[in-house]
């Protein structure tokens, strides 16, 4: 069995969709006995100096 076939096409979707227009930042993904249980996204603004 492939990973793909172990998630849930749902969580993929957020995963895409959370990756698709993050600049800078980061994407953490929290499994519990092996299924995905929490997707936090932590985005940061940057500013010229």
């Amino acid at each position: 069995m492939s990973v793909k076939e172990k998630v849930d096409d749902e969580k993929l979707k957020v995963i895409v969709e959370a990756l698709s227009n993050l600049r800078f930042g980061e994407l953490q993904i929290t499994v519990h006995e092996g299924k995905i249980v929490q997707i936090n996204r932590i985005e940061k603004q940057r500013f010229p100096a």
